[in-house]
């Protein structure tokens, strides 16, 4: 891997122009649906389904407290064996909500994101959900916002996943190929065809 080429002074232009001037208010989803949290998550499903949404926002006395995805109620509810007209929405939602402000740029969101393993913020403003950003709207903006959350990503599985010298089974990070055999060479988790090719 060659740093410093043409490309990578292309994709750093375009990452700094994107945390300077895009703001996740021009990304968001703009539309929240909201439920009380003691909606049961028949309801819940029945709203998303309606709405055509894979998540709401959990209120309580109109005030946002926490959310629900699809990916809750399939593990709470349903893996849970739960009976879904018995499981109020203040059971099943994430909490407390993780919300940012409109004015945020959307590099300190896939920050965010990362740091407490989220897929989704909510945008509050005056005190009320005013949108939705999730890691897919940000994926979308730019190939270059992939780089730096690739980096943030290694950056993190670097402090929580020790690396060995050799594992037996694994992804090559330089072509992606899946190979029996990975070793470390030069930071990098390599297949047998890139390690000799590196050499």
């Amino acid at each position: 891997m060659v740093l410093g080429t043409q490309r990578d002074l292309e994709t750093s232009t375009s990452i700094k122009e994107i945390e300077n001037e895009m703001l996740v208010s021009e990304v968001m989803t703009k539309n929240v649906f909201t439920l009380d949290i003691r909606a049961n998550a028949i309801e819940i499903a029945k709203e998303m389904t309606k709405n055509n949404v894979s998540s709401i926002v959990v209120t309580k006395n109109g005030d946002a407290v926490g959310i629900i995805t699809e990916r809750d109620i399939v593990r709470k509810v349903v893996a849970g064996e739960k009976e879904p007209g018995k499981m109020s929405a203040g059971e099943i939602m994430s909490s407390p909500l993780m919300t940012i402000r409109p004015s945020t740029n959307i590099i300190d969101a896939a920050r965010i994101m990362l740091k407490h393993d989220i897929r989704r913020l909510v945008i509050k403003e005056n005190g009320s959900p005013s949108g939705i950003v999730t890691d897919k709207d940000l994926l979308m903006i730019a190939p270059g916002l992939n780089t730096i959350l690739e980096s943030l990503i290694e950056m993190s599985n670097e402090q929580n996943i020790p690396r060995t010298p050799e594992l037996e089974r694994g992804i090559c990070e330089y072509c992606g190929a899946v190979g029996e055999t990975v070793t470390l060479v030069n930071g990098l988790m390599l297949c047998e065809s890139c390690k000799d090719s590196e050499s």
